[in-house]
């Protein structure tokens, strides 16, 4: 399969950042075509062929996104702000770039799912972007939402579009059947094995669309 994998946080970051880095390498390893897209502070010259990243800086030029790195794990981490402290205009400048990103690499790429990390921005432009997508949820955006109501329209409209919704942990869990209730089976714990995610995810879009898309029906 084609997979594109996104995280708003580094490859290295402990949590949703390094989980996104580990299942790449394993799809990889099993024959599977992956893409990663994710964000990262000042640019550095760190490149693999499979990652796409976009930088956050306030002054540096080479950043297309002008703010320190928005997280949902700050201030714990030294590098990023909380998400909930931008201001409407860094709300959207961050969105604008990402959606430039993200659908630079669908064009580019043709995935046959994007697996988000987070009920957050990436899962929202893939909404917007007319493809299908999964989605892990972490506890780390339940806490944003119930501390600031203008990350809940996305949240909620990213989780009722989903052909899946993999919880990591009892806060995502809760958060999730608050927010959307199971989805008809649509929401289940996060699978243990990076290798069973193809299986799940063409169960996901049989389910969806009836039958795999052409492009993935390989």
């Amino acid at each position: 399969m084609r997979i594109l994998l996104t995280s708003h946080d580094p490859l290295d970051t402990p949590g949703p950042g390094k989980i996104v880095d580990d299942w790449a390498r394993r799809l990889t390893a099993a024959g599977h075509q992956v893409r990663v897209l994710c964000v990262e502070g000042l640019p550095h010259a760190e490149s693999e062929s499979h990652v796409r990243r976009v930088f956050c800086h306030p002054t540096d030029k080479r950043a297309p996104i002008k703010l320190m790195r928005p997280s949902l794990v700050a201030p714990a981490e030294d590098d990023a702000r909380p998400f909930t402290s931008l201001t409407d205009r860094e709300l959207s400048d961050y969105r604008v770039v990402l959606r430039v990103e993200l659908d630079r690499e669908i064009d580019l790429y043709d995935p046959c799912i994007v697996h988000v990390q987070h009920l957050w921005f990436f899962g929202h432009l893939a909404l917007e972007a007319g493809v299908p997508y999964v989605v892990s949820a972490h506890g780390g955006e339940f806490n944003a939402g119930r501390s600031d109501v203008r990350f809940r329209r996305y949240m909620q409209e990213t989780a009722e579009n989903a052909c899946r919704i993999f919880t990591h942990d009892s806060a995502a869990a809760n958060g999730t059947a608050a927010l959307v209730g199971s989805l008809e089976g649509r929401v289940v714990p996060a699978p243990t094995a990076a290798e069973s995610l193809p299986t799940i995810y063409r169960a996901a879009l049989e389910e969806r669309f009836g039958r795999l898309p052409p492009h993935c029906d390989r």
